[in-house]
């Protein structure tokens, strides 16, 4: 076996080898598009939910509730755009804060209309906490794997 051989040979490998990491990197940002996706949604559906809850009210318009409503969307939305950079961290965030959100409405309409609010709280829009749960929490595993696939990737360079 001559030098140049060899060395095509280990070029042959690494760049399967490079190819194969880029297939599984693509599938993980597949996944964390997915949770991405879900935390836009969260955040549009609560900014959505609180001005429709604020409207039904006898008062209408209140700045406090549209300053708190606006605050709770803007963190889903950086949630988002974070996961980008930093993808597992910004969806355990993101699943962290969507299910606070959960226990606060809980508490909230407990504290307002006692042990109905607490099941209102926890039952209303089942379908699509659910939904947004599974697409934060299923691609967790994808999340951390490509954060430290571009940690690998950065640390290399």
């Amino acid at each position: 076996m001559t030098p140049d051989n060899s060395t095509e040979q280990q070029d042959v490998i690494a760049d399967y080898a490079s190819g194969l990491q880029q297939i599984e990197v693509e599938g993980y940002e597949r996944a964390v598009r997915k949770a991405r996706n879900a935390l836009f949604w969260a955040g549009g559906l609560i900014f959505a939910s609180e001005m429709i809850n604020m409207f039904k009210t006898e008062s209408g318009f209140s700045l406090l509730i549209f300053i708190i409503a606006l605050v709770e969307a803007g963190i889903f939305v950086a949630l988002a755009f974070w996961t980008k950079k930093k993808s597992y961290t910004a969806v355990i965030m993101g699943l962290i804060a969507f299910i606070g959100i959960i226990i606060l409405s809980v508490i909230g309409n407990g504290m307002d209309e006692g042990g109905v609010g607490v099941l209102k709280g926890l039952f209303s829009g089942i379908i699509v906490k659910v939904a947004i749960l599974v697409n934060l929490i299923l691609p967790l595993k994808d999340a951390k794997a490509l954060q430290k696939a571009k940690e690998q990737e950065f640390n290399s360079d």
